[in-house]
């Protein structure tokens, strides 16, 4: 996901709308802890379903972390 969907998806929606983050198919979620930018992660697969799909400290891309 890039942060383009992201907005597009939650383009609608009141700011003080809660976010929270869970695994797929999972019927509760977790409150974020943090919200981190890694500069340096390697992005190995963009499947969501992948496991360890980025890897940071390792490369040059910039991803978005969302820390629960």
């Amino acid at each position: 996901m890039t942060l383009a969907e992201l907005f597009e998806a939650v383009k609608d929606l009141p700011p003080e709308t809660p976010v929270c983050v869970a695994e797929i198919d999972e019927a509760a979620g977790a409150n974020v802890d943090g919200v981190e930018v890694v500069r340096d992660a390697k992005l190995e697969s963009d499947a969501a379903d992948a496991t360890e799909a980025v890897e940071f400290g390792a490369g040059a891309d910039t991803v978005v972390v969302l820390r629960w």
